[in-house]
């Protein structure tokens, strides 16, 4: 089985977060609770990507899936996509899928990330008519599901800190290890 350490690379994953550089620094997460239970089985149908191909959580089941609910005006969200695109780069996508879920965007921010990260290799959703958001009853932003090899929730976060880095990537670390 491959070893994944992340923690040795996030310099470099953080070094390149090229649209968060003007996001304001945002120290500690407000708490909010997550709605998702640790061992449950997440909604599948998430939608359909911005080629049209509709994207399902069990499409990826053997991989450590993270879904990802941002927008371009969240400051925290453009700090967390870059670090996400990073992790997945090191990674490699047959282990690790990052899904990108926008919130509550216009369509011209929208498209301005996702052409910043056009030669990343994560699947983004645009969740216009919020239908993806109310399934998983998101209330703030970023929100972060995290589903292991076996499909079902792992963890879930809302909010984002450069703080609770090391708790991401010993999670990931611990998931990806896991043999499905």
């Amino acid at each position: 089985m491959r070893s994944f350490a992340l923690l040795a690379s996030l310099p470099l994953i953080l070094a390149g977060a090229a649209f968060a550089a003007d996001a304001p620094a945002k120290s500690k997460p407000e708490p909010v609770r997550p709605s998702l239970a640790v061992g449950s089985v997440p909604e599948d149908e998430l939608g359909k990507d911005i080629k049209g191909n509709k994207i399902r959580v069990s499409d990826y089941h053997g991989k450590v899936v993270i879904l990802s609910f941002w927008a371009s005006w969240c400051g925290p969200c453009r700090k967390e996509l870059p670090l996400l695109a990073g992790i997945v780069n090191r990674v490699g996508p047959d282990h690790l899928q990052v899904i990108a879920i926008n919130f509550h965007d216009e369509f011209k921010p929208f498209r301005f990330v996702v052409d910043v990260l056009k030669d990343v290799p994560i699947t983004i959703i645009r969740d216009q008519y919020s239908r993806t958001s109310k399934k998983f009853d998101v209330r703030g932003i970023p929100r972060m599901i995290v589903i292991g090899r076996d499909g079902k929730v792992a963890a879930d976060h809302t909010g984002y800190g450069e703080d609770m880095i090391p708790e991401l990537v010993e999670q990931l670390n611990a998931l990806l290890a896991q043999e499905t």
